[in-house]
């Protein structure tokens, strides 16, 4: 059969049918006019590598099992062993999108809450940023610092008189 044979009943793209018989997965013969030309045994394979890809196996993976297959050695227990391998797989690779989806999560409410905060304190203060404590502290008494309101250094205190 034709290369549009083949893909047609195994509902892949001539494309694809193409990539797969470069790449050494698919194998044609070729007829006096150059045309493609593949068994029944080439709808076999093809729906094995398709399924394959569904299950999220690598081309280099398929590849590595193809010939197993071929020759019938590769039997139902190795591929249940392989697909219960990539299972595992699958949910591991799930558990770090879960890590991953928490980290982004807090990340929204680290930047959300700091984007609050900056809002009430530019509501309250007309500023977007905190007031000095002994600053915060006169304005609650309604003053403003002055040259008479000197703040004690903290070294002056440890040291003493």
């Amino acid at each position: 059969m034709q290369i549009s044979e083949l893909a047609k009943r195994v509902g892949v793209t001539a494309h694809a049918v193409r990539h797969y018989e470069s790449l050494g997965l698919l194998v044609a013969r070729r007829r006096p006019s150059g045309y493609r030309e593949f068994d029944e045994g080439a709808v076999r394979e093809l729906r094995f590598i398709t399924m394959s890809r569904q299950c999220g196996f690598s081309l280099k993976q398929i590849a590595a099992v193809l010939p197993d297959y071929r020759s019938g050695v590769l039997t139902a227990v190795d591929m249940i062993g392989m697909l219960q391998a990539r299972i595992a797989e699958v949910d591991a690779e799930i558990d770090k999108r879960q890590v991953l989806r928490a980290h982004l999560v807090a990340h929204i409410g680290w930047f959300e809450a700091r984007e609050q905060r900056r809002a009430d304190k530019a509501a309250q203060g007309g500023r977007g940023f905190p007031r000095a404590p002994r600053e915060a502290s006169l304005a609650a008494k309604g003053r403003a610092a002055g040259p008479d309101d000197k703040k004690v250094s903290t070294r002056s205190r440890r040291q003493g008189p």
